[in-house]
């Protein structure tokens, strides 16, 4: 018998908006996430450990943790086909998925790598569940022998995974606020100054910022009388400012863009 696909969600076009929502596909940002792979691989004793989140047609691994796992190792597993793997059979319910024994299982003991010499015989899923009640992914282990988990680890492994999908939801929050900052105070600009164009406004948020200025950006705030004689800002500008209301972290996002040639497509990818 062949392994077999897990029944899509019944949910799944808004369970792939929310994965969409947490930024991390096709991100590579461990340092956020590394201390979650950590624990799990420490916790269960298990030498591998990883967390994901299933897109269409892919399963992505935001995050790896294994004992001598080098940045090579984590860009060739960074992602695999869905229908393939393991994961996939970890959307439909929010209660941990522990296989003892993969050669055992049902479904799992048909799967390639397992009727493989030396393949996995010990796999348990941890969903990640939003605060919408979406399964993005799971917080998984695996080992090559195998496993029982005791219910005091479990319990562990849930809140970790609980945790990590807490910081899921953080950075969707943080993306959705900083992209509607970005666009309120694109507004207010254009509101202030009629007829104003995207790189303009991009070189005044970058003076508003107290960021480096290109000498077109200094030319332009020049001339929209923001800077005084010394090249500071001046009221008009120090009132912008604090109009604009945003914060330090967000106006710090424009610090690597030039006010040339930028569309609102790279200035959005920002938020990435």
């Amino acid at each position: 018998m062949k392994f077999k696909p897990a029944e899509i969600p019944d949910n799944e076009k808004n369970r792939l908006l929310a994965v969409e929502k947490t930024g991390v596909l096709d991100t590579v940002n461990e340092e956020l996430y590394d201390v979650y792979s950590h624990l799990a691989r420490k916790i269960t004793d298990c030498p591998l450990s990883w967390a994901n989140v299933m897109d269409t047609d892919r399963q992505y691994n935001f995050v790896m943790d294994a004992t001598g796992i080098t940045d090579k190792d984590k860009a060739e597993h960074r992602e695999n086909p869905r229908e393939t793997s393991f994961c996939q059979y970890a959307l439909n319910s929010t209660k941990p998925l522990i296989v003892n024994d993969l050669k055992r299982h049902n479904i799992f003991k048909n799967h390639p790598s397992v009727l493989e010499e030396g393949g996995p015989r010990f796999y348990a899923a941890f969903p990640l569940v939003n605060s919408e009640g979406y399964i993005l992914g799971s917080l998984c282990v695996r080992d090559q022998r195998v496993r029982r988990l005791s219910k005091e680890i479990i319990e562990l492994m849930k809140g970790l995974a609980n945790k990590l999908a807490h910081q899921l939801d953080i950075q969707a929050r943080q993306r959705s606020v900083s992209a509607e900052a970005i666009i309120s105070s694109l507004e207010f600009l254009k509101s202030e100054f009629v007829g104003l164009d995207l790189n303009v406004a991009i070189g005044i948020l970058r003076l508003l910022s107290n960021l480096s200025l290109s000498q077109t950006d200094t030319k332009t705030v020049q001339n929209l009388n923001l800077l005084d004689r010394d090249g500071r800002l001046n009221k008009k500008s120090r009132k912008l400012q604090k109009q604009l209301g945003l914060d330090a972290g967000i106006l710090k996002r424009f610090k690597g863009f030039s006010s040339d040639n930028v569309d609102l497509k790279t200035l959005f990818k920002a938020l990435d």
